[in-house]
């Protein structure tokens, strides 16, 4: 096709899609069975050899680009001696085509800045494969594009089989399946008899040795079609340059001359009940899941999305009664998979005698919905709730989340509703909700239990004095409460009371007067977006406006001081000081008003203390900056005191010293928590240990007035304070009140003590074991900590060490020896006060594999001590950190910016060298990383915490 030809069709389809999009031009008259518009601007087109693309440009992140290839191929079209070949495929993409022999494809996209794994990866379901890439987009490096789309054209047509290659990658994927948990104790039976039971994606290991190239060959060759394929890209992008590019690389991909549509397979279930019982020694209830499968509504009409709405008024008609009279019942539909919903009654009994009995009850309430409909008053506040939460979206989403959606009307037609006159419509449609409507849609949902229903029973080990529930039991249950006589529902509104408006306390409205005197500096970091202003009492603010279209103000005030500054008798006389004075409020408000208040005008707040550092985390709507600086100053500075519930809480935690609680049963048996807890003792994460010393007396000699003292000087100490404010708000208006609020604060003349000398992390190797963990797998945690001097510099060579090991465990572990499937290297640092770091590296292998791991761990970091990495990879890592950061920290990151901001602060780092971020990255070297290795990584210092089942 000539450029001309492909620009002029492309206009055409934008004129056409402009005059008939919708409500932005003319109140169309709708009807249920108009489909669902797609978001504004996105163009749908399909190449000559059947490629289907879809492209849609969006502003957010800015430089970034999403592409996605999304195949209509899964396990479920695999032969028999094909199974866990999809999967297997999925890997084979990375391991070498035409243009990308080896791994040439990872180096190049990692040269650009992207990582294996969070950029550059791939997914394989029962229906789909998906490959997704995460470009960094430049002006002036657009040629990514174009080496994308290679790929891509590499990916339907050109991947390379080796078989040596392909026997080697088994051991990977191998270990990958030993890995994968699936976390579902019901996944057996909920997933029925069917080809989705017959085809799991990753296969087992049987199927995994099977694969050979042959096989390979064959399931690509049948499947990897252009016709199965579509191309997904949304981001900074120009539309018809986009589609020529397109066109050029991927419109050359011949089109199959067996191109058969892919069959749809249904899940299906056994008639009548199935069953399912596991013993739960830890709850206190048993619960029986009765689970309908039943057919799912896809959203592709405006009619979907209306049934959908009353499907939803149904649940919450179920859950209102079942809470009314308390019936310990939840209720739930969702997507399960394929084209089945699972309607799931989760009923709750003591024993197996009130099991049945909430069962029976439970029956009954569907059955009399089913029969005598719902009230004109109760119908009026469902549809009132349902009403409150079907609003239209039109806010500016990031380029990843409009992907996740796409990807779902790609593979099963469903769309987002957002156009604000699609969602008036059905706004008007659930308004006129009948009774009959959602009789209808409970009896097809009975009517289906009729048929296949499944039961997941979770029993509490005492219930064999009365023994197990069945599913015998269980329908006879269920038909004893069909047959119950019953009346029609008698529905009381809920009172509607009015609420009046609570007035507003003087102290959060009384604005402080500006003093430019009070400003001690002020300094703009123009790069980071960000104002910065030091006051003469001490206080830091920062500031960092973002467009997110919520206009809310977040406010994080952290300051240095926590619980283990203090030696353990100070830790005890204090002991959970912030919690016992938040229940006090404020000293000039009573608490109720308060609250009433803030939750009137949308505040929050919220106080804490951890080991080194207090906080407190606010948020209001931008229009009430001052009634939030007000509260967060009136917060730190007069906390007020609540006598009695500080009394009645204490008598509380003495009654229940000493019992354990489910929460600390789960905790026991939890395996990888006790590794962590081990870990955490080791590299200093429990310095406060307070709790363990709990006694009676400890606890009644507890006084509220000397918690109070403790909290306002802990608190309202200007002098260690810093204020972040993010959020959709001007700094012309929000700065002065916040330098004139905080600039209240006066300095403290007696400030409490700290204790600032870092951590001394252990010398000595450390080993210990655990049982635990997946068949024939071992579980390792090789632990490297020590000290290091904080600031940002230092901070990016540790990352840049944490890359480093990540890369090399890859390449050698996985890549070269196919030993484990996903080495991690995570890091740990903490640099005020403890000025501490720690690297874990996780690696999980079969049972035997341990020594000869550990053998080649020890020889890459011997490797990295004597032989420095080379520029060029150095350079690439420093890549992929400038690209991250500028993905991250975007305009539309409120959340993402405060977090960024308090980790700089805590760790000593400065916003000078956060500004010049770049040349912070260009001052460290090859040789900078090497020392920096010889020092922080010694071999036989390692701690090393491990889980198997292996006697």
């Amino acid at each position: 096709m000539r450029k001309e030809s492909i620009l002029s069709t492309f206009w055409l389809f934008l004129i056409f899609g402009l005059l008939f999009s919708g409500c932005a031009f003319a109140q169309p008259s709708l009807s249920g069975d108009r489909l669902i518009s797609l978001p504004r601007g996105t163009v749908e087109g399909k190449l000559q050899n059947g490629l289907r693309y879809i492209i849609l440009p969006n502003a957010l992140p800015r430089h970034c680009v999403e592409v996605r290839m999304v195949m209509d191929v899964g396990s479920l079209q695999e032969e028999d001696d094909q199974r866990g070949g999809a999967h297997f495929l999925e890997h084979s993409a990375f391991i070498g085509t035409k243009h990308f022999p080896n791994r040439s494809l990872i180096d190049y996209f990692e040269g650009h800045g992207m990582k294996f794994g969070r950029d550059i990866n791939a997914f394989t379901g029962f229906d789909r494969t998906i490959y997704w890439l995460s470009l960094p987009y430049y002006s002036d490096h657009t040629e990514i594009l174009d080496s994308t789309f290679l790929a891509i054209h590499d990916w339907l047509s050109e991947i390379e089989f080796d078989d040596a290659r392909v026997k080697k990658e088994r051991g990977v994927i191998v270990e990958e399946l030993r890995g994968y948990q699936q976390n579902d104790d019901f996944y057996r039976l909920k997933m029925g008899h069917n080809r989705y039971s017959e085809r799991i994606p990753l296969g087992t290991e049987h199927d995994i040795n099977s694969i050979d190239s042959d096989r390979l060959k064959a399931f690509y060759k049948r499947w990897y079609n252009p016709s199965h394929a579509t191309i997904l890209i949304v981001g900074q992008v120009n539309v018809p340059e986009v589609v020529e590019k397109l066109t050029h690389t991927l419109g050359s991909i011949p089109s199959s001359r067996d191109d058969k549509p892919i069959i749809k397979f249904d899940m299906s279930y056994a008639k009548g009940a199935s069953w399912m019982h596991i013993v739960d020694s830890i709850q206190s209830d048993s619960k029986l899941e009765v689970i309908v499968p039943h057919t799912t509504c896809v959203r592709r009409t405006l009619q979907d999305v209306v049934t959908k709405q009353r499907m939803r008024m149904l649940l919450q008609c179920l859950d209102d009664r079942f809470t009314t009279d308390e019936v310990k019942c939840n209720v739930s539909n969702d997507w399960y998979l394929a084209n089945k919903d699972h309607f799931v009654l989760s009923i709750r009994g003591t024993s197996t005698i009130d099991l049945e009995r909430q069962i029976s009850t439970v029956s009954a309430e569907c059955h009399r919905l089913l029969r005598f409909g719902v009230s004109h008053d109760e119908l009026q506040q469902l549809v009132a709730s349902r009403l409150n939460h079907l609003t239209s979206d039109t806010t500016q989403n990031l380029s990843a989340n409009i992907c996740d959606d796409f990807v779902d009307y790609i593979t099963a037609g469903d769309r987002t509703l957002w156009m604000p006159c699609e969602v008036e419509w059905v706004r008007q449609q659930v308004a006129m909700t009948t009774s009959s409507q959602l009789q209808q849609l409970l009896g097809d949902v009975l009517k289906q239990m009729r048929r296949s229903r499944l039961y997941a029973y979770t029993s509490i080990k005492k219930d064999t004095k009365e023994g197990y529930l069945t599913a015998k039991k269980a329908d006879e249950a269920w038909r004893m409460g069909e047959k119950q006589q019953m009346k029609p529902y008698h529905f009381q509104r809920r009172e509607q009371v009015k609420e009046m408006r609570v007035k507003a306390p003087m102290c959060l409205v009384q604005p402080a007067t500006f003093m430019a005197e009070s400003i001690k500096s002020q300094q703009q970091w123009s790069d980071l977006g960000i104002e910065e202003v030091i006051l003469k009492n001490g206080v830091r603010l920062i500031l960092r406006p973002t467009i997110d279209e919520d206009s809310v103000i977040s406010l994080a005030a952290i300051g240095r001081g926590g619980t283990a500054d203090f030696s353990l008798p100070q830790q005890l006389k204090v002991y959970d000081a912030i919690s016992y004075v938040d229940m006090g409020g404020l000293s000039k408000v009573a608490n109720d008003s308060l609250l009433s208040y803030m939750t009137q005008e949308n505040l929050s707040m919220t106080v804490g203390e951890d080991a080194f550092w207090h906080q407190l985390l606010a948020s209001s709507p931008s229009n009430k900056a001052t009634e939030l600086f007000n509260l967060v100053y009136q917060k730190m500075c007069f906390p007020g005191i609540n006598r009695e519930d500080f009394k009645e809480t204490v008598v509380a935690e003495i009654e229940d010293l000493g019992k354990e609680t489910i929460l600390d049963k789960m905790l026991s048996h939890d395996i990888d928590r006790l590794m962590t807890m081990t870990i955490d003792s080791l590299v200093g994460n429990s310095v406060d240990n307070s709790r363990s010393y709990l006694t009676k007396s400890v606890l009644e000699t507890l006084d509220i007035d000397t918690l109070t003292n403790y909290y306002k000087r802990l608190f309202g100490d200007p002098s260690r304070l810093t204020i972040v404010l993010t959020g959709n708000f001007s700094m012309r208006e929000v700065l002065p009140k916040a330098i004139a609020t905080f600039a209240q604060m006066p300095k403290q003349t007696m400030p409490l003590p700290l204790n600032n000398t870092p951590f001394r992390v252990g010398k000595e190797m450390f080993t210990k074991g655990f049982d635990g963990g997946n068949d024939h797998q071992t579980l390792v945690n090789y632990v490297f900590a020590g000290n290091y001097s904080p600031s940002l510099r230092n901070s990016l060579c540790l990352k840049l060490i944490r890359d480093v090991l990540q890369d090399r465990l890859l390449k050698v572990l996985r890549e070269r020896e196919n030993l484990v499937y996903s080495p991690f290297v995570d890091l740990y640092y903490n640099g005020v006060p403890q000025q501490k770091y720690e690297f874990l590296i996780t690696v999980s292998m079969k049972d035997g594999n341990q020594q000869r791991v550990e053998y080649l761990l020890q020889d890459i970091i011997n490797q990295l001590k004597t032989t420095p990495i080379t520029a060029s990879e150095l350079n690439k890592m420093k890549r992929s950190f400038l690209v991250t950061k500028d993905k991250v920290l975007n305009d539309k990151a409120p959340s993402e910016w405060k977090t960024a901001l308090m980790s700089l602060i805590k760790n000593g780092e400065s916003l000078h060298d956060f500004e010049h971020y770049s040349m912070c990255l260009n001052e460290i070297t090859p040789k900078t990383l090497q020392e920096m290795i010889n020092e922080l990584i010694v071999w036989n210092q390692r701690y090393v915490v491990y889980k198997t089942q292996k006697k």
